[in-house]
């Protein structure tokens, strides 16, 4: 919903480096974006349209009846996740060893067409924590293909484009299942949704959605508790360090797959076009690798070639809508998703081609605590929301908390011209933890909002604004004042990363509080149900803020009656005044009249008009929007790193690489590969970073080291072997990272033999970086 979308790690991409918070309207934004739902069959022939061709087809690719046409280029993402689940009703498959012969069977019957991947392990390499299980997922370990036993008989409906025509399928006593599990469908149901809630941290990371997709499957007590212990670990950050972090996540995937009642054995690739074509296509495409197309900085990166700022991106997207357009527990289908990246602006950003996530409204500040683990004393004024009530009470004396977190928000208007204010910024927790607590007979609770802000409600500690900054900016004859509140956050969340803690609950809002609190109303009086099930359940409408008459009808009157009255939530009463509460309504009556829809947000996009066929959004151009232009222009065409060579040499391991990268040509770019040095990567769109990480792994499976590698005066990366390790074999993994780019690694790996001297040799020079520091 309204506290902004979260992760792991906040970066600020190269461009950003300035003064994030004064900055320019989007002008080179297109004027208008068009989103059509659109058959693949249609798709193909509007990607072919000489007078208006479709831009960009998102979800799935065209059914093209020929030959792909010249002028289309497509990019690759995860889609979903293909599983063999054994019957737990069969009555040959009761004991482990005949599961997991049967498991292995099914996996070498599939016949897998070329956008399904063989892979028999939970995490791919469009996942970010992929280098941590190169050992498991590597040719040398891949599972042979079984010989003797007949192939299990799969169950009546599987898809029978992945199985072999040898395959056996039956409605009845059949052995094992054949599914497929899109991610988007998986985090739904893990309680992650796609409107403005706040993610956990670890959304796309794969041992959280391991965990998600393969938990359910356990039947015996003991798998269960081993499998929730080992992810609670990792959710609540108890680990020492890196390498322990990694030695968990192994463990849990080996308790999740251990017993082999369910299995991962490939994936399905979404492959997705968009036209290239010199004057009518568009550019500067952000790729994220698990949601495609579909996501807020592909809208934010993405331009025309003609008409950069006049003109019109044609967005096609399969399948059509079903989803409710409400930013609470609505926007939660594919298109859903779009339309919401499009008006809602949160406070974080997914950074494509890995699990972290950039600033974009919320901008996290040091403090003097900043790195100290010990707890914080909570001020006793601040404030934190009463569970089921939602009202605000102080804090008082004596508590405390494990961290704090600073933050300066980028403030602006919502689209109905009413003035972001504190009321704003923290209404948000108060309806979390109004409909979020409590059983399903609570005055006010949504089991959707309860999965959604869950993370919020057991970490929250306290709350405090703190002030308002102002900053001005003239241009020409004019002055601009920016508007930034400083409000502190305490939280009972200690994180092995720091920045992780600042993502846990931002304070932020992309819909004002009196559009929150006109939905709230609707649900309390029976109008309307915030979410799909709770609709379900009390046979009520899905609560949608645009597209049903009789709802809207339904909330202008309301309108009215709290514009007379004032209205204003118990929970706001001490910060919004009856006068203030009444403008705030009259100005919603306004923009309804105006516009016929409720969606009311703060996004570089307004809602203009929509139809069945088609959703028209409008960019929004004024000085006071605060996100500057090409901040996210970085995260289009990622630069990627390809080892050429390993070699020992002492302590040492010394990894060569090349770069590949792209380079700006006229209203296009060419990918450059070339070796990787400082000057390597001179005249392309952005300068690039490297990373690099290792890990360490011994014969028995288990993390011996992990950390990052060192640029050499050389210019190749060095790791330095722990003087901890133990005689023995290991294998070193390493990989290069450019920008943060994790998606499909060129993972390099080399074996250590050398007992007695491994991290011992060579130890009094050790690695020195290009500066010649160690």
């Amino acid at each position: 919903m309204v506290l902004g979308l979260i992760c792991a790690v906040v970066t600020v991409p190269p461009s950003a480096q300035a003064d994030h918070a004064v900055s320019y309207f989007p002008s080179f934004y297109p004027h208008e974006i068009r989103i059509e739902p659109l058959d693949p069959e249609g798709a193909a022939r509007e990607f072919v349209n000489k007078s208006d061709p479709l831009h960009v087809y998102v979800g799935t690719a065209p059914s093209f009846s020929g030959q792909i046409p010249q002028h289309l280029k497509s990019v690759e993402s995860l889609k979903s996740l293909v599983t063999v689940s054994v019957n737990p009703q069969s009555s040959r498959l009761q004991a482990r060893e005949a599961r997991c012969h049967a498991i292995e069977q099914a996996a070498a019957a599939l016949d897998a067409p070329p956008d399904v991947v063989i892979h028999p392990y939970p995490i791919t390499p469009y996942h970010a924590d992929y280098l941590g299980h190169a050992d498991r997922v590597s040719p040398a370990n891949a599972t042979p293909t079984p010989t003797g036993a007949p192939t299990p008989t799969f169950r009546a409906g599987a898809d029978a484009a992945l199985l072999s025509p040898r395959a056996r399928v039956q409605a009845t006593d059949w052995d094992v299942s054949l599914d497929e599990t899109s991610v988007s469908a998986l985090l739904i149901d893990a309680g992650v949704g796609f409107n403005d809630w706040p993610a956990p941290p670890w959304t796309k990371e794969g041992w959280f959605q391991a965990y998600q997709l393969l938990r359910p499957s356990l039947s015996q007590a003991n798998d269960q508790k081993q499998a929730d212990e080992l992810y609670d670990r990792l959710t609540h950050n108890e680990f020492r360090d890196r390498t322990e972090q990694i030695n968990l996540e192994r463990e849990l995937l080996a308790a999740l797959i251990g017993s082999c009642e369910r299995a991962v054995v490939g994936y399905r690739l979404r492959r997705e076009f968009y036209t290239d074509d010199f004057s009518d296509g568009i550019e500067n495409i952000a790729v994220d690798s698990q949601s495609g197309l579909n996501s807020a900085v592909f809208l934010r990166t993405v331009k025309l070639k003609d008409f950069l700022w006049n003109g019109t991106l044609r967005i096609g997207i399969d399948p059509r809508p079903t989803a409710a357009w409400n930013p609470i527990a609505g926007f939660n289908d594919a298109a859903g998703r779009l339309v919401w990246s499009t008006v809602g602006d949160n406070a974080f950003l997914p950074i494509p081609y890995n699990s972290r996530w950039v600033q974009n409204r919320a901008e996290i500040r040091t403090t003097d605590e900043s790195g100290i683990k010990r707890s914080v004393r909570v001020p006793d004024d601040a404030l934190m929301p009463e569970t089921m009530a939602g009202r605000f009470g102080q804090v008082g004396p004596g508590h405390g908390a494990m961290t704090k977190v600073l933050y300066r928000l980028s403030a602006s208007n919502f689209s109905d011209a009413s003035v972001m204010e504190a009321a704003d910024l923290l209404y948000p927790y108060a309806l979390a933890f109004r409909w979020g607590a409590g059983g399903q007979h609570a005055g006010a609770h949504d089991p959707e909002i309860a999965a959604a802000t869950r993370l919020i409600r057991e970490r929250l500690r306290g709350l405090k604004l703190l002030r308002v900054e102002e900053t001005s900016r003239s241009v020409a004859d004019q002055t601009f004042t920016y508007r930034s509140p400083i409000i502190e956050i305490y939280l009972d969340n200690l994180a092995f990363d720091e920045l992780e803690n600042a993502l846990v609950a931002p304070p932020w809002s992309s819909v004002p509080w009196h559009v929150l609190a006109l939905m709230e109303a609707a649900v309390e009086r029976g109008i309307a149900a915030f979410s799909r099930g709770e609709a379900e359940r009390r046979h009520l409408p899905w609560l949608d803020l645009v597209r049903d008459p009789a709802q809207l009808k339904t909330f202008r009157a309301l309108i009215k009656e709290f514009a007379q009255t004032g209205y204003r939530p118990a929970a706001l009463e001490s910060l919004v005044g009856p006068e203030a509460a009444k403008a705030r309504w009259q100005l919603l009556d306004q923009f309804v009249e105006a516009n016929g829809h409720l969606l009311v947000t703060n996004g570089p996009y307004r809602l203009k008009s929509w139809s069945p066929d088609a959703f028209v959004f409008e960019v929004v151009r004024e000085f006071t929007y605060p996100v500057g232009l090409g901040t996210f222009n970085g995260f289009a065409y990622p630069a990627r790193a390809l080892i050429t060579a390993m070699e020992r040499a002492g302590d040492l391991v010394l990894v060569s690489t090349d770069a590949e990268f792209a380079v700006k040509q006229q209203r296009d770019h060419r990918l450059v590969r070339a070796p990787l040095q400082p000057d390597t990567l001179r005249g392309t769109l952005l300068p690039i970073r490297p990373e690099s990480h290792y890990v360490v792994i011994g014969k028995d499976g288990r993390v011996a080291a992990a950390g990052s590698l060192v640029r050499q005066p050389d210019h190749r990366f060095a790791a330095s072997l722990p003087t901890t390790l133990q005689s023995g074999v290991y294998t070193l993994f390493a990989a290069i990272f450019l920008d943060g780019n994790t998606i499909n690694p060129a993972i390099g790996r080399i074996e250590l033999r050398d007992s007695g001297t491994i991290g011992k040799a060579g130890r009094a020079g050790g690695p020195k970086d290009e500066e010649g520091k160690p």
